[in-house]
């Protein structure tokens, strides 16, 4: 019988309405084409908004990860929802899977499209930290600017204007607004935008669900150099260590 592919779904803040929103959403652009399952980090943040936040959101990443495996869980790609990828490089070598973040899937696919594009969230530290991430990816030609919605009322078709004004003064083509916060309201602002909105959290969410049923070559997790950890959870720990935590991977690694 035919196995639906597995996704695991981190959300790197604690907040457990904004995992419902993120579930909610992987649920309906896979269509019931993958077996699902949301977890949010168990220490951090609410909102991240911060470098320290951040920081602290990607070890609560890997720390939500081991836990989740520890306790049966054997995904096949996981979805890092946080438009900021906290921790996506460690989690990737810790698990030996494909995962996927938001901010890099949809500047990735905006990249691939013509012409330039706007990237857009809320919150001016953010803005700086895409930033990095567009450098470090080598996008930077296919980015016309980076700004932050933080300043715009809370309000639809203000935020829809004031995207298409930065998008025209920049000569870009098309706009990536994200953030898992936006997440409820992106339908209506790209509904009310005279500017095409790329959504970066479906975009991930697919390349997510490809990935995970694309059959691949056996895998090992990444091996931590040392040989002890002191302070970190039993979860962590063991999978760091090459322990039980890790095993389902390596049992599913060669589908």
């Amino acid at each position: 019988m035919h196995r639906l592919p597995r996704l695991l779904v981190i959300n790197p803040n604690t907040s457990a309405d904004v995992s419902q929103v993120i579930d909610t959403l992987v649920r309906e652009e896979t269509a019931g084409a993958a077996k699902v399952q949301t977890v949010t980090a168990g220490f951090g943040f609410s909102y991240i908004s911060t470098r320290v936040a951040v920081s602290i959101a990607a070890h609560a990443v890997l720390d939500a990860a081991a836990k989740a495996m520890t306790e049966g869980a054997e995904p096949d790609a996981i979805v890092l929802a946080c438009f900021g990828d906290p921790g996506r490089e460690a989690l990737a070598e810790m698990t030996g899977l494909p995962v996927i973040g938001f901010a890099e899937a949809g500047l990735l696919a905006a990249a691939a499209l013509p012409g330039t594009s706007l990237v857009s969230t809320n919150g001016t530290v953010w803005c700086e930290m895409l930033g990095e991430l567009v450098l470090k990816l080598g996008l930077g030609a296919k980015i016309a600017g980076i700004r932050s919605i933080e300043s715009v009322a809370d309000d639809t078709p203000a935020i829809a204007d004031f995207l298409a004004h930065e998008a025209k003064a920049l000569g870009a083509d098309r706009v990536v607004l994200g953030g898992a916060g936006l997440i409820p309201s992106l339908p209506g602002i790209i509904a009310s935008s005279r500017v095409p909105i790329l959504d970066p959290h479906r975009v991930a969410i697919g390349k997510a669900l490809r990935l995970a049923a694309t059959p691949r070559a056996a895998s090992t997790p990444g091996q931590n150099g040392a040989t002890e950890t002191l302070g970190l959870s039993p979860f962590l720990s063991h999978a760091l260590n090459g322990g039980a935590a890790i095993a389902p991977l390596r049992r599913c690694a060669g589908r």
